[in-house]
């Protein structure tokens, strides 16, 4: 196979990989109906969704442990697409809401462990060089695959509760290119490894740590302006149509940030992080201090531009730090750490409300703070490996 080929084959199958992968708020809009078919409280209809998030985080870990090791990748992407298609289909056929969360859990294992496989996979089937414009594109894909569902299953949802999950036929396009475009990863791989023989001995580089630390508290603080825009836009105007504009305003933030991550990348190199986080930071204070749905949806979207490249960025940083007999289990683990800093929000956000009165605003605030110190500790000193990655051509030509 010709060089062109497999990159396009690679290209086309990570793009399907992020698109399975960055969907867990795909059923989002639907979540009050469920309740209400089934006479449960909002709390309890919540599950639906928290129930995925808990079962990611199980499965993240295991594919760290087992990735490239005990299980070919190949094997392990075509389970966990196989397993997610099952798991997002069959609840339209269900009408139990106990059957509907054992699916859900099926649905958050298949995303999980794509999640999980998103960088490992790039690392492995893209060259460096090329690395931040395919993760790029690749946030970008998964955004508005995400997008695309919530918007598709809040029409859907109108017309019948169950009709919600059927938003995921869009999704038999990235399985189909999965299941049958999908390069030997398995044989790329092993041709990197001769060199790395003995890395398994190794303990895990600094760097992947900060960026483990980073993403959790990220998933903490993140969840209060995607769950918390809901109500925070009904508290400027009581309406759930608005409200799920305003939701969207964040994917559409995130998948402008892929398409800008590798360009910005391009010019500030190892000082592209702080920025991103500062970006972020900005967008939660937007929100919480804006006071009309327009100032709203422009902050919304700023944190999600900044959400979005702060991620890629961290990827990029697991995929030069980490030797590649350890690079399965250290994404699988920082996806893990977010995934369940996103379930802890809630009771990050409960103990607020129950110190401070506010449960609402000043959550966004604490977060916007917690960024702001990782930007200035990451500005003091980079996580980027110094030996990786290049000075920004600025730099350069003052030098």
């Amino acid at each position: 196979m010709n060089e062109k080929k497999q990159y396009l084959l690679s290209f086309a199958t990570i793009m399907s990989i992020f698109c399975m992968g960055q969907i867990p708020g795909s059923i989002d809009a639907a979540i009050s109906l469920i309740a209400e078919e089934f006479h449960l409280s909002s709390t309890t209809g919540l599950y639906v969704t928290t129930i995925s998030a808990l079962a990611s985080v199980i499965f993240s870990m295991l594919v760290g442990m087992f990735a490239g090791k005990k299980i070919g990748y190949r094997k392990l992407i075509y389970f966990c697409a196989i397993t997610e298609m099952l798991g997002c289909l069959l609840p339209f056929l269900v009408n139990n809401f106990g059957l509907i969360l054992v699916l859900r859990a099926l649905f958050g294992i298949g995303f999980g462990g794509m999640m999980s496989l998103e960088n490992t996979i790039t690392t492995i089937l893209i060259p460096k060089e090329k690395r931040a414009s395919v993760l790029g594109f690749g946030t970008f894909f998964g955004f508005g695959a995400n997008c695309l569902l919530q918007f598709l299953g809040g029409v859907l949802a109108d017309i019948h509760w169950n009709y919600v999950f059927l938003n995921h036929l869009l999704l038999l396009i990235p399985f189909a290119i999965i299941l049958f475009l999908c390069p030997d990863i398995d044989s790329l791989a092993k041709a990197e490894q001769p060199a790395e023989e003995n890395t398994e001995k190794e303990p895990m580089p600094k760097n992947v740590f900060a960026m483990w630390c980073m993403m959790g508290i990220m998933g903490i603080t993140i969840a209060p302006l995607l769950i918390g825009c809901s109500f925070l836009s009904t508290e400027i105007h009581p309406s759930a149509a608005i409200a799920g504009v305003v939701a969207v305003f964040f994917s559409v933030g995130c998948m402008l940030g892929g398409l800008c991550y590798p360009h910005v990348f391009k010019y500030l190199r190892r000082h592209s992080l702080p920025l991103f986080l500062l970006v972020t930071a900005t967008g939660y204070v937007g929100c919480a201090l804006a006071r009309n749905i327009p100032l709203l949806c422009i902050m919304i979207f700023i944190g999600g531009m900044g959400f979005s490249m702060s991620q890629a960025s961290a990827m990029m940083i697991l995929g030069l730090a980490a030797s590649p007999s350890q690079l399965a289990m250290a994404s699988a683990s920082m996806m893990a750490l977010f995934n369940l800093g996103m379930f802890l929000s809630s009771p990050f956000d409960a103990l607020v409300g129950k110190i401070t009165g506010d449960s609402l605003y000043l959550p966004l605030y604490i977060g916007a703070a917690l960024l702001v110190l990782f930007a200035v500790v990451f500005r003091l000193r980079s996580p980027f490996p110094e030996n990786q990655v290049t000075q920004p051509e600025s730099e350069k030509t003052h030098k």
